[in-house]
């Protein structure tokens, strides 16, 4: 097993004990997808892209529960989401989704969860500062992703516009309290 894939994480060691077990490992993975649920909903409703705390749980999930575990959850919760679970924004769900402007954002999320976490299990969860870059990073590939499959809908110049200007004051700030929260968990473990 590499090192990118071990279990060796926050979430793995404070949920689940070394027999833990396969139904600790779902339980932990719909935890994951319950919380990223959750902080769907909490959206102020901009168009086309609405502000939510998605990116920045994303990137939390991914750095507390490492690569592996982490894209576990990013895709249960889009599976979830494509079966007709109101799981994204606003509660909607459905296939449609993953064809609309938005496209691209949620499909970051699961390089993202994984480069997150792989960071934070490389090092980077020691403290603030490397938490904050790794995060920083993690949340860059989702913009990456959305502005650009955004920009086949809506123009390069609106995609930047209205898929990421209004991010960049908000997503510092979501990172920032990520950076601030991930260092301890790591030290707990």
């Amino acid at each position: 097993m590499t090192y990118s894939l071990s279990l060796n994480t926050p979430m793995q060691s404070i949920f689940c004990s070394k027999q833990g077990g396969l139904a600790k490992q779902v339980l932990l993975v719909i935890t994951g997808v319950l919380v990223l649920a959750f902080s769907s909903q909490l959206s102020i409703p901009l168009m086309p892209v609405p502000l939510t705390f998605q990116s920045t749980t994303v990137v939390l999930i991914g750095m507390a529960y490492g690569p592996r575990n982490g894209s576990y959850v990013i895709m249960a919760y889009l599976l979830a989401g494509i079966c007709g679970i109101p799981v994204f924004a606003d509660f909607s769900a459905g296939i449609s989704k993953l064809y609309g402007p938005t496209m691209g954002y949620l499909i970051g999320f699961l390089p993202a969860a994984f480069l997150s976490g792989y960071l934070a299990q490389k090092g980077f969860a020691k403290n603030i500062y490397t938490s904050f870059v790794a995060a920083c990073l993690g949340v860059s590939v989702i913009f990456f992703l959305g502005v650009t499959i955004l920009a086949q809908y809506a123009g390069l110049r609106a995609a930047i516009e209205f898929g990421l200007v209004p991010f960049l004051l908000s997503e510092p700030i979501k990172l920032i309290a990520v950076a601030c929260v991930i260092p301890k968990l790591w030290k707990r473990q």
